[in-house]
């Protein structure tokens, strides 16, 4: 399917979107089409042949992705689903943008929400798809709520892609999505709320933060308990570690799988992997930067950073970097030709994306 739709487009629309996304890389100003032209020193309106063809690039880009996991090591991997927000101050015009909090600026904005889903190998990570969350304002009564929104990502992902477990963060783990987690034989790791009523085999229900399995004693600085939630007999955890204040604080988890303690913590710590593509898409990638009214361009645009991230995973690995910032430092040293020319080379590695 990605390949009929992908012989119909010209050569010089596939050009444009591998110039889109290494000038997404390359642009030091606002990632708009007229910028990233100039970065690339070609006419924008080359650009604008791929960005008028947004719908059948839309149709294949998920595809594309999972297409893109297959360069890296599949050994051993996890899926990760978490949302972010995309400011859009001046979009008042742009379908789904509502109030949202600036953390930037400690104020309200407006803005845009998406959830995404991303895999990993513990040191390679990659966006795969995302959807759009809208408010209850907005949607009416075809709201769905982020733990939806999850659920739907995750079907579309099933056979698709092997992986040990799902991480997620407190938002995913409600009732809704453990349930559909467990009735789908998912294994999955999450934070979950302290306040969270839980009932023993004994017979005692009360707060994860209050059971008497989950108290921790001098030295210890973790603990795990069986118990049933929402229905489901699942394995709770408590981790004690210092903040950034060098405080004591306490995690708690939640999981289907019966591990280690200290396994549980490490799978929450490999969460954490899908913040350097919001970081980085955002601070230098142009992330919240699309200014059309189009959903579809937006949707592509953040589609085309995916993609620029992909490269800069592999660019990191192909020349054992640090991270994406200084594989993009790398590019950026190169000239403009020779940039392209490694993007071109990655691009072969999908039949008829170049």
């Amino acid at each position: 399917m990605i390949e009929l739709i992908l012989k119909k487009l010209s050569k010089k629309v596939k050009q444009g979107f591998l110039s889109y996304s290494l000038g997404l890389i390359l642009n030091k100003e606002k990632n708009v089409c007229t910028k990233i032209a100039e970065a690339l020193d070609i006419r924008h309106d080359f650009l604008y042949r791929f960005l008028v063809k947004a719908k059948a690039f839309l149709s294949f880009f998920p595809s594309l992705m999972l297409l893109v996991v297959k360069c890296f090591d599949q050994s051993r991997s996890w899926i990760i689903i978490d949302d972010t927000t995309l400011l859009k101050a001046f979009a008042k015009k742009l379908l789904g943008v509502y109030t949202v909090f600036n953390t930037a600026l400690g104020r309200p904005d407006r803005g845009l929400c998406i959830v995404v889903i991303a895999w990993t190998n513990g040191h390679v990570t990659i966006p795969l798809r995302f959807l759009f969350y809208y408010s209850k304002d907005i949607t009416g009564d075809s709201f769905k709520t982020k733990s939806q929104l999850a659920k739907e990502l995750l079907i579309k992902l099933f056979e698709k892609i092997p992986f040990e477990a799902l991480l997620i963060d407190g938002h995913y783990t409600t009732q809704h999505l453990i349930k559909f987690l467990m009735q789908s034989n998912t294994n999955f790791t999450g934070k979950i709320a302290r306040n969270r009523v839980i009932e023993t085999k004994n017979g005692l229900r009360t707060r994860i933060d209050n059971h008497p399995s989950l108290k921790l004693f001098k030295n210890q600085r973790q603990a795990k308990v069986y118990a049933k939630f929402g229905g489901e007999w699942l394995y709770f955890s408590v981790h004690k570690r210092k903040n950034k204040t060098g405080v004591w604080t306490y995690l708690y988890l939640v999981s289907n799988m019966n591990l280690k303690s200290k396994e549980y913590f490490y799978h929450y710590d490999m969460r954490w992997n899908i913040e350097p593509i919001f970081r980085t898409s955002k601070q230098s990638l142009g992330f919240q930067d699309c200014e059309s009214i189009d959903i579809e361009k937006q949707s592509l645009h953040i589609y085309s950073i995916f993609f620029s991230y992909a490269f800069l995973q592999k660019e990191k690995v192909e020349y054992n970097l640090k991270n994406p910032e200084t594989a993009i430092k790398n590019l950026s040293a190169l000239k403009t030709n020779v940039a392209m020319s490694r993007i071109v080379a990655f691009s072969q590695n999908f039949d008829h994306v170049a």
